[in-house]
């Protein structure tokens, strides 16, 4: 009963986020169901009938998720918007660690002007000096950001992408200037220095690609890879390998938690939760860093509590907090839809598919392609609606790269502290991080050449992924 009713509320918020995403339903309307709900659960009070909870429950969370939604700000303040098209000069604060591309760099502003404020990303030279926390003023012309078609023939929902972080406007070859620098002791500035500082010693340590392929799995950074290798990742479904995602966030997480077993208990996970936060945090907070964050810090706080802990209910527990923080992310945020479509599919598919598969010999070999058939099996129907690429080598990829991605992510740290500590011996002691590395980019690029390692499909309406979804439930329900 429990379960049910968790279920209807869950299945209510998303459906009033996503309605009022989508439709922007009047305050009226969802107020009217506010009341209806209210008179469902008259009718179970006064009742006693168990089924008027489930619409009871349903539209409260449905209207309650649409409320919410409706104080997302979606547009800019009427002070910005009559100045989208023309030249302007604004002053703001850097709000994010810059961005830095291969030829660019993308800096987030805070611009404010009274009580209204917006943020702007500026597309500056990429040797800009500027950092998190900056004062600065920024020159140029200021544009609104447009949807755009993709590769596959989609058409992605740009302004809104943008609009979810509160990003409304784009001023395209910025001139940046800055006026104050932002103050030594900002907890952030610090955090990010501190990465570039290892993203540096990285780059010391080991040639191109390798470095930037490492700074992807450590501290979320692609761009010395070049496009043609990041189109070959993309091919054969490696691509959340390149940009720090949950699966390294775990990686470390769990590295950590077996690395600190010898101290006492209530140290051991103090020291770990810290270190998780500040990772994540280095890492720019993305959708997939962050819900792995969340769900080994849940997972701490079980074993600190001597709690039982259950990986879907945590799973559920961070979605509900993360769509309530930013619900604009529910429908215009592919890589917070992927990373928790990928991490249920880990928790519902493995056991079923371990059982399956018991005609694999090897214990190893069959726990990896249980957890990569079960998360690829997940990701696919929204992958192939959002993107349309179909990656047939996309199995065999993962089961050959992510066995050692553990282990890459521990010689390229080596690396990068040696460069630091003893310069000299780091290109020696980068060695084994350069074959993983080197091994890595062997099967990316390898596999991006095999005949039909990827098929473009046609646009195909959303209304598909209900019965693919509902074909994969029926799966794990049997």
């Amino acid at each position: 009963m429990r379960e049910w009713l968790a279920l209807a509320s869950l299945l209510g918020l998303i459906a009033g986020i996503a309605l009022e995403s989508v439709l922007r339903i009047p305050l009226p309307g969802l107020l009217f169901l506010l009341l209806l709900s209210a008179g469902f659960f008259f009718a179970w009070f006064f009742g006693r009938r168990d089924s008027y909870l489930f619409p009871a429950l349903f539209l409260l969370l449905l209207s309650l998720g649409g409320i919410r939604t409706q104080l997302v700000p979606v547009a800019p303040p009427p002070v910005f918007a009559s100045l989208i098209g023309d030249r302007v000069t604004l002053s703001g604060t850097v709000v994010a660690d810059p961005d830095l591309r291969e030829i660019t760099k993308r800096i987030t502003i805070e611009v404010r002007e009274g009580h209204e404020r917006m943020r702007v990303i500026a597309v500056s030279d990429r040797f800009t000096e500027v950092a998190y926390g900056d004062h600065v003023t920024v020159s140029g012309m200021l544009s609104a950001p447009e949807s755009f078609r993709t590769d596959g023939e989609r058409e992605f929902n740009y302004p809104m992408f943008l609009a979810k972080d509160g990003v409304f406007a784009l001023i395209e070859r910025a001139h940046v200037e800055v006026t104050e620098r932002g103050g030594a002791l900002l907890p952030l500035r610090v955090l990010y220095a501190t990465k570039h500082v290892f993203a540096h010693a990285l780059e010391a340590a080991l040639p191109e690609p390798h470095a930037s392929l490492a700074e992807g799995l450590l501290v979320s950074g692609k761009q010395g890879l070049g496009r043609e290798l990041l189109d070959a990742f993309a091919i054969v479904g490696l691509l959340p390998i390149v940009v720090l995602s949950g699966y390294n966030v775990m990686v470390v997480a769990q590295a950590l938690m077996d690395g600190l077993s010898f101290l006492p208990r209530r140290s051991s996970i103090a020291i770990a939760g810290v270190a998780i936060i500040l990772f994540v945090l280095a890492a720019g907070t993305g959708a997939s860093a962050l819900r792995a964050g969340l769900m080994a810090l849940i997972a701490l706080y079980g074993r600190a509590t001597g709690r039982t802990y259950s990986a879907l209910r945590a799973l559920l527990a961070v979605f509900v907090l993360l769509v309530l923080w930013n619900p604009l992310s529910l429908l215009y945020d592919p890589g917070f839809q992927l990373s928790f479509l990928a991490t249920l599919g880990l928790i519902l598919l493995t056991a079923p598919l371990v059982v399956r598969l018991a005609w694999v010999r090897e214990g190893i070999v069959r726990e990896t392609l249980a957890t990569t058939l079960a998360a690829q099996l997940f990701v696919l129907p929204l992958l192939l609606y959002e993107t349309g690429n179909l990656s047939l080598f996309a199995i065999p990829a993962n089961l050959l790269v992510l066995p050692v991605v553990p282990f890459a992510m521990l010689f390229a740290a080596v690396a990068g502290v040696a460069a630091l500590i003893i310069p000299p011996l780091a290109t020696i002691l980068a060695l084994p991080a350069y074959a993983l590395l080197s091994y890595v980019v062997m099967v990316a690029e390898v596999g991006a050449q095999l005949p039909f390692a990827a098929i473009a499909l046609p646009a195909f309406p959303v209304l598909l992924l209900a019965p693919c979804y509902a074909l994969i439930g029926w799966f794990v329900m049997h």
